[in-house]
This record gives structure tokens, C-alpha cells and sequence, in this order.
């Protein structure tokens, strides 16, 4: 439809400033995963009630700014389609090649992965030394999951552009994901000496 073409093409001027380092080529791959993510989250709203491409937008200009390689990006405009859309791991292997499909079905996998660890950290631990083991076990398991260094940057750009709207949660919720960022994610983007998302994921978590 003409309206979904001029928002697919609004998006797109949006990302276009930031991959200048890519080659034509690579510019109409991300341009064809950019196609592909709004027609599967077509519909669907964020939290902040805007529609939710304007967040695998934001996590690709996010890894952008790093200049991240053309399957990054790709991934991160796809990262939530497996999980929240009814397209495959398969067709994006198909569509994208098994680089891409490799990123995010990685970051899909290491997404549940604080869910699963701290869900009931308050009731378990209220020892901080064995929390702080404990978020470190966490740290280890999610580099120990990641043999591609590329999934953990989807995940962290995926988790700071999730900070930047956390005023849209309820209050408990926001308590708990500014934890885990303090715990898991701000430590990771230092170790990869990421200090800009390091910074801002902290700046988030503090005001929660």
C-alpha cells in the first residue's frame, strides 16, 4: 500500500545518514531487512504506544553509530521478528543468508536468558556477594553463548534503546530491568569497551 511504502521510505531517510560507511550493495540489503521487519511488525505497538519498527529502527542506527558490519544491522532491524512475528529462523537464513540468521536467532537465545537467572533474585539472594557472583556467573554465560561477538552488540543496542523508553513500564517492572542492566548489560558494554552505551545504560538504570 502506498501509506506502508512512504513509512518503509521515512524509516529508511531516517537510517540512511548513518550507514554511509556501507557499500550500495549492503545498503540495499539493509534496505530490503528494513522492508521485510516493517511488513512482519506491521500492527503492532511498543509500550509508549508507537509502532514497534521504530524499535528495531532506533537498534540499527544504534549499531550503526559503532559501524557494525551489514549483517549487524540486518540483525538488529530483524532481532524481535522470530519472537514476535510469524517469520522463521528459515526464511531469514533464506532471505539474508546464515550470518544474519545466526545474529539473531544467537540474540533470541541469550534474550531469555536473564529472565530465566534473576526472575526470583529477591527471594533467593539477599546476600550482595553471592548476587555479584551471581551476575557474573551471568555475564560468563552470555559471552560463553555468544561464539559470534556481533549477538552481544545486538543485545546491548536492543537494551538501550529499551532504557531510553522504561517510563512506559509498570514501576516493579522498571525496578527489575534497571537491576539486570546495572548488573548484566552495563558491565558487558564495558568489557567491550563500549563507553557510550556503558554510560547511558547506567544513566537509565540510576533514574528507575
Amino acid at each position: 500500500a502506498p501509506a506502508d511504502r512512504a513509512a518503509v521510505a521515512g524509516y529508511w531517510e531516517e537510517i540512511l545518514p548513518h550507514v554511509h560507511y556501507l557499500r550500495e550493495g549492503q545498503k540495499k540489503e539493509l534496505f530490503y531487512s528494513l522492508q521485510v521487519a516493517y511488513h512482519y511488525h506491521n500492527g503492532q505497538k511498543r509500550k509508549s504506544g508507537e509502532p514497534y519498527i521504530i524499535h528495531p529502527v532506533a537498534v540499527c542506527i544504534l549499531l550503526a553509530d559503532i559501524q557494525m558490519d551489514a549483517p549487524t544491522l540486518q540483525a538488529g532491524l530483524l532481532h524481535d521478528t522470530v519472537e514476535d512475528t510469524a517469520l522463521s529462523f528459515a526464511e531469514i537464513e533464506e532471505w539474508f543468508g546464515p550470518t544474519v540468521k545466526r545474529i539473531v536467532e544467537g540474540e533470541t537465545k541469550v534474550s531469555k536468558l536473564p529472565k530465566l537467572t534473576l526472575a526470583d533474585e529477591s527471594k533467593r539472594n539477599s546476600n550482595r556477594a553471592a548476587q555479584d557472583t551471581q551476575a557474573e556467573n551471568l555475564r560468563q554465560m552470555f559471552l560463553a553463548m555468544t561464539e559470534d561477538y556481533r549477538i552481544i552488540l545486538v543485545k546491548l543496542a536492543d537494551r538501550l534503546h529499551n532504557m531510553r523508553t522504561l517510563r512506559f513500564m509498570p514501576p516493579a517492572k522498571q525496578v527489575k530491568i534497571a537491576r539486570e542492566t546495572l548488573d548484566i548489560f552495563a558491565p558487558l558494554a564495558h568489557r567491550l569497551g563500549l563507553w557510550t552505551f556503558k554510560t547511558e545504560l547506567e544513566e537509565h538504570a540510576f533514574r528507575a
